[in-house]
């Protein structure tokens, strides 16, 4: 190989790909972020559909210093092709899904379908559900307030009004939800007042009915008493308190009282549409 500019100790990754390359790219990001990202360079060759485009793609290859070529491609004779010269040239080669694809046609005596890009879909979905999952766990009670403006949606009500399994239920569906608890002890914060209000939805029940989730609680937990948490007055004035800060910040609001988490959920989303 020629010299460039690029030192020995850093490193050049082709990501190569017969779809988009995000696949690849994806995973290969993951693996950098293990290492020293500023000595790790990744250049993407998305949409490769023929020999010509691998036989050109080498060529560049052969003009860098510490090279590593990984590959995405699902099409047989194309991933043999890339192999085959690799092996010839001696340029070090990963496959990334054919070493995955090959164990679970194994395991399900089953042939893959081989579709271009039916990997990426699958893949993108799953990201993206992960992502959601991850933004909603980040964003629970209150945390990480400087990203409510990047949520789609933000609960707020008092303790034990299904905040947290509704924003976990909701995330699967690919919202980022994030979550507030109201009391009247704790001044809401100013992020609550500086987003959109559409997205804003509060969360009210009927006190009997709060009051058994909170004495089932308690009991679960196995609390000897829970004072004020489960007296009928303080709730009241919890969900008085929290319908002021709702009004004031023009959320949407939905009872919740008897209700299971799939149905508030779609009446969350009703509304938001």
């Amino acid at each position: 190989m020629s010299n460039n500019n690029i030192s020995e100790n850093e490193l050049t990754v082709f990501a190569i790909s017969d779809f988009t390359g995000k696949t690849a790219e994806t995973i290969l990001n993951s693996v950098a972020i293990q290492f020293d990202n500023d000595r790790i360079k990744i250049k993407k060759f998305s949409d490769i559909s023929d020999i010509d485009k691998l036989a050109s793609i080498i060529d560049e290859a052969m003009q860098v210093d510490n090279i590593l070529l990984a590959y995405t491609i699902v099409l047989p004779e194309l991933s043999a092709y890339l192999e085959s010269e690799a092996n010839r040239l001696g340029l070090p080669i990963i496959d990334i899904l054919g070493p995955m694809i090959n164990s679970f046609s194994q395991a399900l005596d089953q042939q893959p379908q081989l579709e271009v890009g039916l990997s990426y879909n699958i893949d993108y979905e799953i990201f993206e559900k992960i992502s959601c999952i991850d933004f909603s766990l980040r964003c629970d009670d209150g945390r990480n307030l400087n990203k409510l403006k990047e949520a789609d949606l933000v609960l707020v009500g008092v303790s034990r009004t299904s905040k947290t399994p509704l924003s976990i239920y909701l995330s699967q569906q690919n919202y980022n939800v994030a979550t507030v608890s109201l009391s009247p002890e704790v001044i809401p914060p100013k992020e609550l007042y500086e987003i959109d209000s559409n997205k804003i939805i509060g969360l009210t029940i009927d006190p009997q009915c709060l009051q058994k989730i909170r004495e089932n609680r308690i009991k679960l937990m196995a609390f000897n008493q829970g004072g004020d948490y489960v007296s009928m007055d303080r709730i009241k004035e919890e969900l008085t308190y929290a319908k002021k800060i709702m009004k004031k910040i023009e959320a949407r609001v939905i009872d919740i009282t008897n209700k299971a988490i799939e149905d508030i959920a779609d009446e969350i989303l009703n509304k938001i549409k």
